[in-house]
């Protein structure tokens, strides 16, 4: 079976002939058709993971066909269209960058009548990121709500969902995408500049000078946390460790744990309308290495990899 990683020392994509996956008992193996580029994956081809000496396959979120299901499995059956998000794995262990891929049911969800595959694909990582973001800062009571980074993948599921709980959400991303994020219902959008603080200070001016609680997706975490009203809540997709300096606001971190409920739950609202799964590009999974450059355009959209 083919699988795309890489290894040091210049962490080129390479396909890699890896062991073909059985069904273990509460599992299942999934032929991907389809899986998104993801934060993960652009990181690892740029060194980021410097430490690996054996290949480091890519690929965290996928979409296929069930072609065999263990024991204990009684609500999945072959032939079945699914998705699915991995939890993280050890360096050797394939990715879903590959042909086949092998994981628990549970973290399985149908792919509903209505949504083609490719956006499906589209959901995976950065929306189950994106929930449990917003799960971290307790949906309940957002409030007016800052989002600081790109649109185009976790910060484009964030910004929809919390204006599903009732939000008031203001955005500050790149000058391109600012379309994009009111598109997707921000209340306000500001584009980052050079000086990223005079741009977090324009949005918490739009949101009446009250932040109750922010997202960090990219940029400097502590110029987003030190514009949070005291008392108010903070996560970062980007930092596990608290990026927040001040004693005076509750830092939470976004535990992204896979879920097939939870998957499930978003691609139901893909396909009622309720929420946009915008993949800009679909790309072969042959032409990865140009997919996963980071001078590859995606101002307006996720990049999904498509097996022909």
């Amino acid at each position: 079976m083919k699988a795309i990683g890489v290894v040091r020392p210049d962490f080129t994509p390479r396909v890699y002939d890896i062991e073909e996956p059985a069904a273990a008992p509460g599992g299942v193996v999934v032929d991907v058709m389809a899986a998104s580029v993801s934060d993960f994956d652009r990181a690892a081809v740029r060194g980021r993971y410097a430490e690996v000496t054996r290949p480091l396959f890519l690929g965290r979120d996928f979409v296929g066909r069930v072609t065999a299901v263990g024991a204990d499995v009684d609500y999945i059956d072959v032939g079945m269209y699914v998705a699915g998000v991995s939890a993280p794995r050890a360096p050797e262990q394939p990715g879903t960058f590959s042909q086949k891929v092998a994981v628990p049911a549970k973290l399985l969800a149908p792919v509903p009548a209505g949504v083609d595959l490719v956006h499906a694909a589209g959901v995976g990582l950065a929306g189950i990121t994106a929930l449990s973001a917003i799960d971290a800062l307790g949906p309940v009571d957002l409030g007016h709500l800052l989002i600081h980074g790109p649109v185009d993948g976790v910060g484009g599921y964030a910004l929809q969902v919390a204006k599903a709980h009732g939000a008031v959400v203001a955005v500050v991303t790149r000058p391109e995408e600012t379309e994009l994020a009111r598109c997707l219902g921000a209340d306000a959008v500001v584009p980052d500049s050079a000086d990223p603080t005079e741009a977090v200070l324009r949005a918490r001016y739009l949101l009446d000078g009250c932040v109750d609680s922010a997202i960090h997706i990219a940029g400097d975490p502590s110029v987003v946390a030190d514009m949070v009203r005291p008392g108010g809540r903070f996560t970062s997709v980007a930092d596990a460790a608290s990026p927040a300096t001040r004693s005076d606001i509750e830092y939470r971190p976004t535990a992204v744990l896979p879920s097939g409920h939870k998957l499930a739950d978003l691609l139901f609202k893909v396909a009622a309308g309720r929420m946009s799964s915008r993949v800009r590009h679909a790309v072969p999974f042959d032409q990865i290495s140009h997919a996963i450059d980071p001078s590859f355009p995606d101002t307006d959209g996720t990049t999904v990899l498509v097996r022909k």
